[in-house]
C-alpha cells in the first residue's frame, strides 16, 4: 500500500491523501458532481481500497437520506496505471428543483469528507450563472490560476469545450491534469464535458467515457456518452462530439446529426446553446482544420434553422467572438447565431488571424462567465488576472415563422374572427406562461400581440409559440405584430368568415370521450371547436367568457361521424369559454363498437377529424 501511495503522490501532486488511518478507505479521486438536473444528481469518487460506499444527503427542509453506491474495480489492464482502484457512483433521484443539498461521502460507514460542509444546488427556474472553458488540461500555472478564480464564482454549472486532458486523454492525465486541479470546484459544481481531439488519442476516447456520467436519454446506444443534451432554467444545452461521430454522420454512417436536428426541433426552451470542440467560425492556428469545416458545413445550418443564439467552442487556443452569422454572412445585432471560442483554459496559446467575421480575438488564457436572466444573456471573458477582456449582452429579437398563424385546433392556416389561434416563431417568451383565469390578459410572459392594431388576448406563451384569441370583426389580410422585451416582429395572415377546427368530443357533462370513457350509441355528445363563424345576438368582448350564443342561421352546421351526416341539437359559442364553440349532437342508435372519426362542417367547410371511441349500448 505504501508504494502505491508514494507512486500516486508522484503523479498527482500533494497534498492529495484526504483519508486518515481511522477511515475505511483512502480517496484517490475526490467526490465530483455529474449529471445534475432539476430532480437528480450523480456523485462519483474513487478509493484505493474496496468497500461499501454511500452518500448521506439532505436539504434544509428534508430529513437526511442515505443511498448506497455502485462500485467498480478499475485494474491496470484497463487504466494503464500501476495500481488498482475502486470507482463508487451514487445516483440521487427525486430531488427538488432549485434546492441546495448538503452531503457527506462514506465508505464502510466511515466518512471520507468529515469536517466539510459540502453542498450543491439542483437546476430550476430563474436567473443563473454558468462557466465555459476549453483546452485546459496541461497542468500549467495559468490553468491552476483560472481554476482558483472559477472556484470563487457562484456558478450553477460548467461546460467544457474539449481537450480536457493533454496530450492523450489517458486515465493518468485525467487524474493529474483535471480532477486534481478542479477537485475543490467539482465537489460543488457539476461539470458537463464535450470531447476534444486529444481525448481521442487514447482508446477512441475510452478514458473520457469511463470517468464521466452524462445524460443518455434519446441518444443512440452506440454513441451514449459522446453527445447529449440537458436543460437548466430556460436554457437547453447540447454537448456534441465533433470528432468521430461528426465524421461518421457527415458520411451518412452515423446518427449524431439526425439526433441533433430532432433534439433542436423538440426543445421549447428560449435559449439553445450547443457546445463542442471544433469551431465552425474561428481563425488562427487551425484555419484549415477539416473537422471545423465539417462543423461549419453540417452543424451551422441546423443551428440557424432552429434559432440557436449562441455556440461555444474550443480548439483554437484563444478567445474569439464572432459577429451574428447566418449562412456565413453577417447579420444585424439580435439576429443570427453567435460563435464564441473559449480555448484558453491552460494549454499553450495560439495567435488570432484577423477576419471580418469576428468582432474580437485575444490570445490570452481565460474562461467565460455567462449570466442568464430571462430573455437576456450577459457574456464575459475573464483572464488569469481576473480582468474582463470582453463583454456582450445578447438579447435576441423575436422572429416569426413563414406561415406563422394557424388554427389552434386544426393547425391549418385558415383562421376566422374570434378563433383560437397559435402563432409560431422563435425568441418569444423567455419562460412558459399560461393565463391563470378570465378575462384573458393582453400580455403574458413578456409577450404581447396585436392584429390590425387590436390587442390579442393570450392563453399561453413560450419561446416558440403564442396562443390567443383573434379579435372579432377582422377580415381580409391582417397585420400581426408581436412585441417582446428585446424587440418586435411582424407578419401578415388571411382571415376568413369561417375556418372550422375541432378540438375533441365530450360527453354531455363536458368530460372528454376517451378509450377509457367511450361514447355509447344513442348518447348525446358535444364537439368542442373553434372558428365556426359569426353568431346571432351579442358577441362577447375578445378575451371575455361567452354566453350561450347560437351560430348565425346563414351558416348551416352539420356533424360528420365516419360518413354519417347528423344535424346538431345546438351549435354556438360555449358558455363560460373564450373563443370556443360547442356543437351538441346525438349518436345514432345501433352503432357497433369501434373507433369513429368526427368532423364539423360550417357550410361546406370541414374541420379536421377527431377520434371518437364508441361502445355499443348494452
Amino acid at each position: 500500500m505504501g508504494n502505491r501511495r508514494q507512486f500516486l503522490k508522484s503523479i498527482l501532486g500533494a497534498p492529495f491523501f484526504l483519508g486518515t488511518p481511522a477511515r475505511a478507505a483512502s480517496l484517490v479521486r475526490y467526490p465530483y458532481l455529474q449529471n445534475v438536473g432539476a430532480n437528480q444528481a450523480t456523485l462519483v469518487w474513487t478509493t484505493f481500497e474496496e468497500g461499501t460506499g454511500a452518500v448521506r444527503y439532505s436539504s434544509r427542509r428534508s430529513s437526511p437520506q442515505v443511498r448506497t453506491a455502485v462500485m467498480q474495480e478499475k485494474v491496470p489492464a484497463e487504466t494503464q496505471l500501476e495500481f488498482t482502484y475502486y470507482r463508487h457512483k451514487v445516483e440521487l433521484r427525486d430531488l427538488e428543483p432549485n434546492t441546495e443539498y448538503f452531503y457527506q461521502v462514506y465508505c464502510d460507514e466511515q466518512s471520507l469528507t468529515a469536517g466539510e460542509e459540502i453542498s450543491f444546488r439542483t437546476a430550476g427556474p430563474g436567473p443563473f450563472t454558468f462557466l465555459a472553458l476549453g483546452d485546459s488540461g496541461m497542468g500549467t500555472k495559468p490553468q491552476r490560476e483560472l481554476a482558483r478564480l472559477m472556484t470563487q464564482e457562484r456558478a450553477a454549472l460548467l461546460v467544457h469545450t474539449g481537450d480536457i486532458a493533454y496530450p492523450k486523454g489517458s486515465f493518468e492525465e485525467f487524474e493529474r491534469r483535471h480532477f486534481d486541479i478542479y477537485a475543490d470546484m467539482m465537489k460543488r459544481v457539476p461539470f458537463f464535458p464535450s470531447p476534444g481531439n486529444h481525448e481521442y488519442w487514447t482508446a477512441n476516447a475510452g478514458p473520457y467515457l469511463a470517468v464521466h456520467e452524462v445524460p443518455t436519454a434519446g441518444v443512440p446506444q452506440a454513441d451514449r456518452g459522446r453527445y447529449y443534451s440537458f436543460d437548466w432554467g430556460n436554457v437547453h444545452f447540447i454537448s456534441l462530439d465533433s470528432n468521430t461521430p461528426l465524421q461518421a454522420a457527415a458520411r451518412g454512417r452515423g446518427d449524431m446529426l439526425r439526433w441533433l436536428e430532432d433534439d433542436l426541433r423538440a426543445t421549447t426552451k428560449f435559449w439553445k446553446i450547443p457546445f463542442f470542440h471544433h469551431p465552425p467560425y474561428a481563425f488562427g492556428h487551425n484555419d484549415n482544420d477539416a473537422l471545423a469545416a465539417l462543423a461549419r458545413q453540417h452543424m451551422a445550418p441546423l443551428f440557424e434553422r432552429y434559432g440557436v443564439q449562441l455556440v461555444l467552442n474550443g480548439h483554437e487556443h484563444s478567445y474569439q467572438r464572432s459577429r451574428p452569422l447566418r449562412g456565413g454572412q453577417v447579420m444585424e445585432e439580435g439576429r443570427g447565431t453567435l460563435y464564441v471560442t473559449t480555448g484558453g483554459g491552460g494549454a499553450g496559446l495560439y495567435g488570432v488571424t484577423p477576419n471580418p467575421l469576428i468582432v474580437t480575438g485575444r490570445s490570452e488564457h481565460h474562461y467565460v462567465r455567462v449570466d442568464v436572466n430571462g430573455a437576456r444573456l450577459t457574456l464575459r471573458a475573464v483572464n488569469v488576472n481576473g480582468e474582463e477582456i470582453d463583454r456582450l449582452v445578447l438579447a435576441p429579437q423575436p422572429a416569426l415563422a413563414g406561415e406563422a398563424l394557424v388554427n389552434a385546433a386544426s393547425g391549418a392556416p385558415q383562421v376566422a374572427p374570434g378563433s383560437l389561434v397559435s402563432l409560431f416563431g422563435s425568441s418569444l417568451a423567455p419562460e412558459e406562461a399560461r393565463a391563470e383565469g378570465l378575462p384573458l390578459p393582453f400580455e403574458l410572459g413578456g409577450v404581447s400581440l396585436t392584429a390590425n392594431g387590436k390587442p390579442v388576448p393570450l392563453l399561453f406563451a413560450s419561446a416558440g409559440q403564442v396562443n390567443g384569441q383573434l379579435p372579432y370583426g377582422l377580415e381580409g389580410t391582417v397585420h400581426l405584430r408581436v412585441r417582446t422585451s428585446n424587440g418586435e416582429a411582424e407578419a401578415w395572415a388571411p382571415v376568413v368568415e369561417a375556418a372550422p377546427g375541432a378540438f375533441a368530443v365530450a360527453h354531455s357533462n363536458g368530460e372528454p370521450v376517451t378509450p377509457e370513457s367511450p361514447a355509447r350509441s344513442g348518447e348525446l355528445l358535444r364537439v368542442y371547436a373553434t372558428g365556426l363563424g359569426p353568431v346571432d345576438g351579442q358577441v362577447p368582448a375578445t378575451g371575455q367568457p361567452a354566453g350561450s350564443s347560437p351560430l348565425a342561421a346563414k351558416l348551416r352546421v352539420t356533424v360528420d361521424v365516419s360518413g354519417l351526416l347528423l344535424m346538431p341539437a345546438f351549435a354556438g359559442l360555449a358558455p363560460g369559454q373564450v373563443g370556443m364553440y360547442q356543437v351538441d349532437f346525438r349518436l345514432p342508435s345501433g352503432l357497433y363498437d369501434g373507433q369513429y372519426s368526427v368532423r364539423v362542417y360550417a357550410g361546406n367547410l370541414a374541420s379536421n377529424a377527431v377520434s371518437l371511441p364508441v361502445l355499443a349500448a348494452q
